[in-house]
């Protein structure tokens, strides 16, 4: 059953009822591409040429809300009127359930981010590179160890340095121990911390692997238990860094057939891959760039792609049922114009299916003291910088300000937040009350078998009308 409190104060006076619903028939829905399309779906997952991901996350949003999950029915208590809210699919492909998943991890991570400044860091590859991630999609673990090592390194350059003084002789920079993870096992190491999301895609939805990071200004020295600013980010040896370790992890990974691609990587990118960090206000070379203070901002823009598919419904202009043609747009980074691209709808969904992520996949993880291993010492550094900043933010509060925040994502509070729409209001001016269940799944499990059943029966019931004025009275179109 939903949950039918209300977790917020701001509501406005003038709530539409439920009854209130502005429908556009016209507008196309991705759901109706992928109704179309579905023999092909079926076609490439049995002749091997897609991921058993990719048909079951088509499954699960071809039946999201609909009867075949199950619904809950309220009643109004004064006219009678009744309410049916249907159960989601919680796939990350569904335009629909994918919101609220985006929108609950980047809650936890900005009660989780200290009271200081973070710096956005965008990692990126060469576009040769891009293939190797498509070919091994395992590989895609690398970049976020990759990322994790090159921040260890810039706020632990003592420690590189001996290092490499140490073990010049061998020619290795690692010990066996740290031999992937740098520096995990050194006790005097400067502790950082990193939330780091992966993004498979751009705008033009072309296969671009890259990581976003939000690093505090800000690092914890265990020895001396003090915490420190650190504002100043060598670019240089950020950018160079993240090569030699995108290098020296894919090399592992792939062996000597990844030595052409290091070897064309030092020739062609001699001042490393590149990477974007954001700059500091008091920069003279960049003081006309953007600064932004907001952390709320940065997490809910990381995370908006990390918990839903890579095009938004709203991005779909046109969809032709007769000639299966589409027509979508997106804004080029950089021109800053809107292109508009029309193409065959099949090509469109091969794009899109790429970015599916394979089951059990983590498109969010958290590094130093913002792991959740690393819990007590998180506390501690919130203890310093209160004494420092003479206030507290203690466990509790910031564990009830996010339990505050996530309720606001239950179903009826979102709906009034976002649509200014109250779903159990009727039209009379009473609160709908809960009457019914329907589970189909009791004793049944979501497996393939039981959503290809359901899809079959759907798929027999979209039987084609004959239009107005040609016999029938019933409209055009599938039910």
């Amino acid at each position: 059953m939903i949950d039918t409190e209300l977790y917020t104060i701001d509501l406005p006076d003038n709530l539409l009822c439920c009854d209130d619903n502005n429908y556009d028939p016209d507008k196309p829905r991705m759901k109706t591409i992928l109704w179309d399309h579905y023999d092909w779906f079926v076609e490439m997952d049995q002749t091997g040429k897609a991921r058993p991901v990719v048909l079951d996350n088509v499954q699960k949003t071809l039946l999201c809300n609909t009867i075949c999950l199950g619904f809950d029915v309220f009643e109004c208590p004064n006219c009678g009127n009744e309410m049916i809210f249907h159960r989601k699919c919680h796939s990350r492909f569904c335009t629909s359930c994918s919101v609220k998943y985006q929108k609950a991890p980047a809650i936890r991570a900005e009660t989780m981010c200290l009271d200081t400044q973070h710096r956005h860091i965008v990692f990126t590859i060469p576009e040769e590179y891009r293939i190797l991630f498509r070919k091994d999609r395992s590989a895609l673990n690398l970049l976020f160890i990759a990322a994790r090592n090159t921040i260890c390194k810039i706020t632990n350059e003592s420690i590189y340095r001996k290092e490499k003084r140490k073990r010049s002789k061998t020619g290795k920079l690692h010990n066996d121990k740290d031999d992937t993870y740098l520096y995990r096992n050194f006790q005097n190491a400067m502790v950082f911390g990193m939330i780091a999301t992966i993004h498979t895609f751009g705008r033009d939805l072309k296969w671009n692997p890259h990581i976003h990071a939000l690093v505090p200004e800000m690092i914890y020295d265990p020895v001396n238990d003090c915490v420190k600013p650190f504002h100043h980010f060598n670019f240089t040896s950020l950018r160079k860094t993240w090569q030699y370790e995108v290098n020296r992890l894919l090399k592992q990974q792939f062996g000597r057939d990844f030595i052409p691609y290091a070897k064309r990587s030092y020739i062609n990118q001699d001042k490393g891959f590149y990477v974007y960090a954001r700059y500091t206000r008091d920069d003279p070379e960049t003081s006309n760039r953007s600064y932004s203070k907001d952390i709320a901002g940065c997490v809910c823009y990381r995370m908006r792609y990390a918990a839903r598919p890579a095009m938004a419904e709203s991005r779909l202009i046109s969809y032709d049922k007769k000639t299966k043609t589409v027509a979508w747009y997106y804004n080029d980074h950089k021109t800053e114009k809107r292109e508009v691209v029309v193409e065959p709808a099949i090509e469109l969904l091969k794009k899109m299916i790429i970015h599916i992520s394979d089951e059990g996949f983590r498109c969010v993880r958290y590094y130093g003291f913002y792991n959740n291993k690393k819990k007590n010492q998180l506390e501690r550094i919130y203890e310093l910088m209160g004494n420092e900043k003479k206030r507290s933010r203690d466990k509790r509060k910031r564990e009830q300000q996010r339990k505050e925040k996530l309720r606001k994502l239950r179903l009826r509070t979102s709906v009034c937040d976002t649509f200014n729409r109250d779903i159990l209001l009727c039209k009379c001016g009473f609160i709908m009350k809960y009457t019914d269940t329907y589970n189909p799944l009791k004793g049944i499990t979501n497996d393939r078998t039981y959503r290809q059943k359901c899809i079959d029966e759907v798929r027999e019931m979209r039987i084609p009308r004959i239009p107005p004025g040609r016999g029938s009275p019933i409209s055009a179109g599938f039910i």
